[in-house]
């Protein structure tokens, strides 16, 4: 249990630090698409170990919430299968796989919280878990809604790489704080302040790239090297 949990640190540390050099890096880079793709396995690697000490200590939410991280890392991962979308592609068998489990566990993430501010108190963990449950049954019904739109903006994977790698980084960041910025009070702030900065960031920022496609531009003017 002790190398489980050094692992899942480990793993949090490097997700930690290597997701802001993906966003330095030129978009569609190698430097991008290799600190992209070791953010998105250690984020993996921290699912995997929290998964496991959830069940042995037990912990339930603790794998709760590392389900709900990974699957905002993995729906941005994903986004670079899917810019087909605009014409009509179809869900695979592994995107059912992940937006149905996660949309069981940010229900259980949803409905702990809920039900702890109607009947218990307006407690720290009833805030969060609420909060982040409202969030990732919203990120999956936008996923999977993609899917069956009449009309879908032909550039709508870029919007679901960038939401759902921040997304992901931002939950690592609110992890982090919550291990380390104890000093921040109440507890319910110490785990969502990121998410109160870094969700109006990540708008802005992918409103700043509609205004640039609006203008006529193209996904390889936009991001060089990355094509369409």
């Amino acid at each position: 249990m002790s190398a489980i949990l050094f692992l899942h640190q480990l793993a949090g540390i490097f997700a930690f630090v290597v997701a802001p050099l993906a966003m330095a890096a030129a978009k569609g880079s190698q430097a991008h698409r290799r600190w992209g793709k070791l953010f998105f396995y250690s984020m993996l690697v921290v699912c995997l170990t929290a998964i496991i000490a959830g069940i042995v200590r037990p912990n339930p939410l603790m794998a709760l919430v590392a389900v709900f991280s990974f699957h905002l890392a993995a729906s941005g991962y994903r986004s670079l299968a899917l810019k087909k979308l605009h014409e009509g592609q179809r869900m695979a068998k592994g995107d059912f796989l992940l937006h149905g489990i996660a949309a069981v566990v940010n229900l259980a993430l949803f409905l702990w919280g809920a039900l702890n501010l109607a009947f218990g108190s307006a407690s720290n963990a009833g805030v969060i878990f609420f909060i982040f449950g409202s969030i990732g049954l919203f990120i999956v019904w936008r996923n999977v809604h993609q899917f069956y739109k009449r009309s879908v903006d032909k550039r709508a994977w870029v919007y679901m790489h960038m939401s759902g790698f921040i997304g992901a980084y931002i939950a690592t960041v609110s992890a982090f704080s919550a291990v380390n910025l104890t000093f921040i009070k109440p507890l319910w702030l110490q785990w969502l302040w990121p998410t109160i900065v870094g969700v109006p960031l990540l708008l802005w920022w992918i409103r700043q790239y509609r205004w640039e496609f609006a203008k006529g531009k193209r996904v390889s003017e936009v991001f060089p090297r990355m094509g369409r």
